[in-house]
Parts: C-alpha cells; structure tokens; sequence
C-alpha cells in the first residue's frame, strides 16, 4: 500500500526552476512509492508567482494542467483554515500546509523550511532528508 506525503511548493519551484539541488527534490516528485498530494492554495500561489514573473497565460495554464494531474490536491476548507489558525505554527500558510498534510494522513511534509515546521505535529522533512 503507498504511503502518502505532502509536498511544499518550494520542493516544486525547486525542479521548475532547476535550484541547487534540484535532483532530490525531483526524485521526491517521481516517487512511485508514495502518493504525492499538495494544498490547494498552493495551486493559486503558483500560478500568482507565474503571473508576478510574466509568465504566458497559456504556459501558465499548462503549469496549473501539469499540477493537477500530477498530485492528488487537499481541498483548502473551512475546517482547514480554522485548524489552522489554532495551530501552534506561527505563520498561517504552514498552518494551513499543516493541516492539510493531517487531512491525507500524511506521514511527512516535503519542504525546504523544515524549521518553519518546528511545532507541526507531522514530521517536516528536505527532499534530500526524505531520500535517505
């Protein structure tokens, strides 16, 4: 049975734009092993920091059409952003990254900014921490 993760946008952005280190988080993204699930709002940040960089509306779209049919997408609810804002992480996007690792039952988060994740009650991992 696949286990599930919760990817950041950062580990995303990470292979889009070929950062340093991009191959981990790529092998993260190709995993068959588990099943890769992403927030929904990370979906509208995307595609606002696409459009910030003058993307091409039709690449853009292609990027959102690649997301969707790439992870499976926590829908960001009301329960969500009020479990959110109860949380003990101080800034409300990892709350809400947070919760909805909790709503798929993820057995870790997929970031960059583990540190950002110091109180979350689900285990925040780097790509290249998850592989080893």
């Amino acid at each position: 049975m696949h286990k599930n993760i919760l990817v950041d946008l950062n580990v995303i952005l990470d292979v889009l734009l070929e950062r340093r280190g991009y191959q981990s988080s790529q092998a993260v993204l190709e995993s068959s092993l588990y099943k890769i699930f992403i927030s929904a709002h990370i979906v509208t940040t995307f595609a606002y920091l696409l459009e910030n960089a003058k993307v091409p509306r039709e690449e853009i779209k292609r990027n959102i059409d690649w997301l969707l049919n790439t992870f499976i997408v926590v829908a960001t609810t009301d329960e969500i952003l009020g479990k959110a804002l109860k949380s003990d992480i101080a800034d409300f996007e990892d709350a809400v990254i947070e919760q909805a690792a909790l709503n798929c039952e993820a057995e870790a988060i997929i970031t960059r900014n583990v540190k950002d994740f110091a109180k979350s009650t689900i285990h925040a991992v780097t790509p290249e921490a998850f592989l080893a």
